[in-house]
């Protein structure tokens, strides 16, 4: 498997229930294998994920469906 991450940044940051539905909403995803929450910054997470499985822009749909107002803004 290869491993890819991603810096995905949203709107604004999240209270700990957003937070908690925005990690289920990309951990469910077959391929991803990691969602973990900025250490200073609530408004980003990184993402790892199999980019054989699923892509980077496929997380951001589902981000943006969920109604999280998302960008990626690293690779």
């Amino acid at each position: 498997m290869t491993t890819a991450n991603v810096l995905m940044h949203l709107c604004a940051p999240l209270d700990e229930r957003a937070l908690c539905d925005a990690r289920d909403a990309l951990s469910g995803i077959a391929g991803v294998g990691r969602v973990e929450p900025g250490r200073k910054l609530r408004c980003v997470l990184l993402v790892d994920y199999d980019p054989g499985v699923v892509s980077a822009q496929s997380l951001l749909a589902v981000m943006r469906h969920r109604g999280f107002p998302a960008q990626l803004v690293g690779m």
